[in-house]
C-alpha cells in the first residue's frame, strides 16, 4: 500500500489540486505554489493557478517515487555495484541478491503503487487540464500544450523505470481517480515501453528547448529559469536515448545523443569539472548555476520540516567527520577504489601531482577502514555552517552530458564505429586529467576492449548517481562475458520481485525467478 507520503500527496491532487508542495520544499523559488491554499472540489482545475499546482505535484510525485527508501540507488548502485554494507543486514541482501528476505525495506521498493501515483495523477491532469483552458482565459493554449507534454513524458519516464525495475507491468493509459486501481494483467514490457516511447516522441514536438522566453513567460518565468527543474526538449531525448540503449537499439540511441550533443547549447549545458561535480555548492545543488546541465534532474530542497536523510544518496553514504554519523551505510571499499580507478592522473580519485596525495573529490578519510563516497554532500542547502544535522537538499539527477556522451560512445562501438567512439571516451577522460587512448595502440584494434573501457569510464564518472546495476546489464548483453549476470538475465533475475500486496490482484503474477 501507499506510504503516508504518497497517500497524503494523491489525496492532494485528485481532490484538491495543491499536492506539490507536500513533496518538494516550499522554500525552492521556482516551483513554490501557496501550500496553505485549499481549494474546493468544485473549484479544482478552474484556475491557471490550479493547473500549475496539479503538474508541480505530478514532478513531485515523480521525485518520490524514485528516492522514496532510497529506492533509485539501492536499484540502480548497490545491486550488484560497487558499494560494500557496513551492518545493516536489508542493504546485505541487496547485495546478494536476496530480494524476497522480509525486511520492510524489501516490501517497500518490490511495490510498484509509487509509479501508478504518478502515472494516475498524470493522467488525470492530461484529461482535466483542457477543461481549466475552456475556464481561464488566462490559460493559453500554448501553455496547456505545453503543460500536457510534461504529464506525458513524466508518465513515460515513470514507465521506463518500472520496465528496468519488474520487466513486464500493467499498462495504464487513463486515471482511475475513484481510488481503485483497474485489475489488470501485466503487459509485456516491449509493449510498455514502445507506448512510451510513442508519448515521448509526441511531446518532442512540443516541448520546447527552454520553457519560457523573456517576451513569453511560462508561470511567470524565463526560460533559464526552470532550466534543471522541468523537463525539456532535450530531456525527452535523453530518456529516448536510454530506452533506446535499454532495448538494443543503438542507432536510435546514437542519433537521440548525437542531438542533445549538437544542441546542448541551447539549453546552455556544458561539462562540468571535478571540482563543481562533487562541490556542495555545484551540480547537485538544487539551485546552482551548474543546474543547467542537468538534462533530466528532479530537484528537492533543503527543508527543515520536510527534508531528511531519506530521498537523498547522502544518508546512505556520508558519516563523520561530514555528518555525526559515526560509519556509512554502504561505501567503496580501498581495494575497489584501487581497482575502479587505475589511473594515477584521474582528478576524481588519483594522485596529486603537487602535493603526492590522493585527490578527495570523490573520497573522504581514504586510509580508514570505511572510506566515506562524499561526491555527493549538499549538507542542508549546501552551505551548512555545521554538521549536526544530517539533513539534505541535493538533487536527483538522472542525465547530465558526460552521460549522455558516454552513452553515445557506448552506441557507437555497438554499431562497428569504435574508433568515433573514442572521440567521445577521450573527451571524458582529457577532462578527468587523463590522456587520451586511440584504437590500434591501445586496444589493439578490438572493439570489445573499447566497450569495456566505455563502460568502465562510465562505472568511474556516475558512480553514486544509479546506473551501475543497469550498465552491467547492458554491457553483458554487448560482451556476452559474465556468466553469473548472463544467468540472471536469461532467467528474468534481474528484475524485483513484486510486492504480496500487488499479488493480492489474482491477476498479477510474481516475477518466474522468485517465484
Amino acid at each position: 500500500m501507499f506510504s503516508n507520503l504518497y497517500r497524503k500527496t494523491t489525496h492532494f491532487l485528485l481532490l484538491l489540486g495543491v499536492g506539490f508542495s507536500m513533496i518538494l520544499a516550499s522554500c525552492n523559488d521556482f516551483l513554490d505554489v501557496e501550500s496553505k491554499r485549499i481549494a474546493k472540489e468544485d473549484q479544482q482545475w478552474s484556475t491557471l493557478e490550479d493547473t500549475r499546482a496539479a503538474l508541480m505535484g505530478v514532478y513531485g510525485l515523480m521525485r518520490a517515487a524514485l528516492v522514496e527508501n532510497n529506492a533509485y540507488w539501492i536499484c540502480g548502485d548497490l545491486r550488484g555495484g560497487d558499494f560494500s554494507v557496513t551492518d545493516r543486514l536489508d542493504l546485505q541482501a541487496v547485495v546478494d541478491n536476496n530480494l524476497n528476505e522480509p525486511f520492510p525495506i524489501m516490501k517497500e521498493i518490490s511495490n510498484w503503487r509509487r509509479f501508478y501515483a504518478v502515472i494516475n495523477a498524470a493522467s488525470i491532469f492530461i484529461e482535466k487540464a483542457p477543461g481549466t483552458f475552456e475556464k481561464d482565459k488566462s490559460y493559453s493554449e500554448e501553455n496547456l500544450m505545453l503543460d500536457i507534454a510534461q504529464a506525458r513524458v513524466l508518465r513515460a519516464f515513470a514507465y521506463f523505470n518500472m520496465v528496468r525495475i519488474w520487466g513486464d507491468v500493467p499498462l495504464v493509459t487513463y486515471s482511475y481517480d475513484n481510488g481503485s486501481f483497474p485489475r489488470m494483467e501485466r503487459t509485456d514490457a516491449k509493449l510498455v515501453l514502445s507506448y512510451a516511447k510513442e508519448e515521448l516522441e509526441n511531446a518532442a514536438t512540443v516541448l520546447p528547448f527552454q520553457l519560457g522566453s523573456k517576451t513569453s513567460l511560462y508561470y511567470g518565468k524565463e526560460g533559464k529559469d526552470w532550466q534543471g527543474i522541468l523537463l525539456n526538449k532535450l530531456s525527452v531525448y535523453a530518456i529516448l536515448a536510454h530506452i533506446a540503449a535499454w532495448e538494443g537499439n543503438y542507432l536510435n540511441a546514437e542519433t537521440y545523443a548525437a542531438y542533445i550533443m549538437d544542441n546542448a547549447s541551447r539549453v546552455e549545458a556544458k561539462y562540468i569539472g571535478v571540482a563543481d561535480l562533487t562541490s556542495s555548492q555545484g551540480l547537485f545543488l538544487t539551485n546552482s548555476d551548474w543546474r543547467v546541465s542537468r538534462i533530466v534532474g528532479f530537484t528537492f530542497d533543503h527543508n527543515e520540516s520536510e527534508a531528511s536523510q531519506n530521498g537523498h544518496l547522502e544518508g546512505l553514504t556520508l558519516a563523520a567527520p561530514l555528518v555525526q554519523k559515526s560509519t556509512p551505510d554502504m561505501y567503496v571499499s580501498k581495494d575497489s577504489l584501487f581497482s575502479i580507478f587505475n589511473n594515477v592522473d584521474d582528478q576524481r580519485f588519483g594522485i596529486d601531482s603537487k602535493s603526492g596525495k590522493y585527490y578527495t573529490s570523490y573520497v573522504h578519510n581514504v586510509e580508514s577502514q570505511y572510506p566515506i563516497f562524499s561526491k555527493i554532500k549538499v549538507i542542508q542547502n549546501g552551505n551548512a555552517a555545521t554538521n549536526d544535522y544530517a539533513i539534505f537538499g541535493s538533487a536527483l539527477v538522472f542525465s547530465r552530458l558526460e552521460d549522455i556522451t558516454l552513452l553515445r560512445a557506448e552506441a557507437l562501438c555497438a554499431i562497428n564505429q569504435p574508433e568515433q567512439a573514442l572521440v567521445h571516451l577521450n573527451t571524458i577522460r582529457t577532462a578527468r586529467g587523463m590522456s587520451t587512448v586511440s584504437y590500434k595502440k591501445d586496444f589493439n584494434s578490438d572493439k570489445s576492449k573499447v566497450i569495456q573501457a566505455v563502460f568502465e569510464e562510465r562505472r568511474r564518472e556516475l558512480m553514486g548517481e544509479g546506473w551501475r546495476w543497469y550498465d552491467r546489464i547492458r554491457q553483458e548483453k554487448l560482451l556476452n562475458n559474465d556468466t553469473k549476470l548472463r544467468k540472471l538475465i536469461n532467467e528474468g533475475g534481474i528484475y524485483w520481485p513484486i510486492d504480496q500486496d500487488i499479488l493480492s490482484n489474482s491477476m498479477i503474477e510474481q516475477n518466474t525467478y522468485w517465484q
